[in-house]
């Protein structure tokens, strides 16, 4: 073999060489990418079992309240606690089925005529997403109102889980 095809062959056989070592290293960036995905996937199925469990707990607690509400309709003779019962289970009822609570049209005018974003930056996460409940109840009350049924969230509403 001549000086020159040997400089030719050892020129390619490092071309090979770094074209085999950036194949591996897109091999191991992809399969990175793969195990984010696949931890990203399982933080959502951890979620969604929480929310799920969140779920059966509120459940279960609400039947409790219930009960003890329907308890002190029944047994008691204190007319301030039989009202006090017969409000707390108007209130569950309203939130079970959608219906708007005081307080819900005051938050929904915040959202149309004032600054939500900044005003709710300025809010920790808990009273967000109580605020972002009332405007979306309110907008669907006013929706059923008209109507409409509307089954999608306000644009924007929530913006920090975007």
């Amino acid at each position: 073999m001549s000086n020159d095809e040997l400089k030719k062959a050892r020129s390619l056989a490092r071309i090979a060489a770094q074209q085999a070592h950036q194949a591996d290293a897109n091999r191991a960036e992809t399969e990175a990418l793969l195990r984010e995905a696949q931890a990203a996937t399982l933080r959502a199925d951890a979620r969604a079992a929480r929310a799920a469990a969140e779920a059966v707990t509120t459940k279960a607690a609400l039947a409790e309240v219930r009960r003890l509400c329907g308890l002190t309709i029944s047994l008691s003779v204190r007319t301030d606690a039989i009202a006090q019962a017969r409000d707390t289970l108007a209130a569950i009822d309203n939130i079970t089925e959608g219906q708007p609570l005081p307080g819900d049209a005051a938050w929904h005018s915040v959202w149309l005529h004032g600054n939500w974003s900044w005003l709710s930056k300025n809010m920790a996460t808990p009273e967000r997403e109580h605020a972002a409940d009332a405007i979306q109840r309110y907008s669907d009350h006013l929706g059923s109102l008209d109507g409409e049924q509307r089954f999608e969230e306000l644009d924007g509403l929530r913006w920090w889980r975007e």
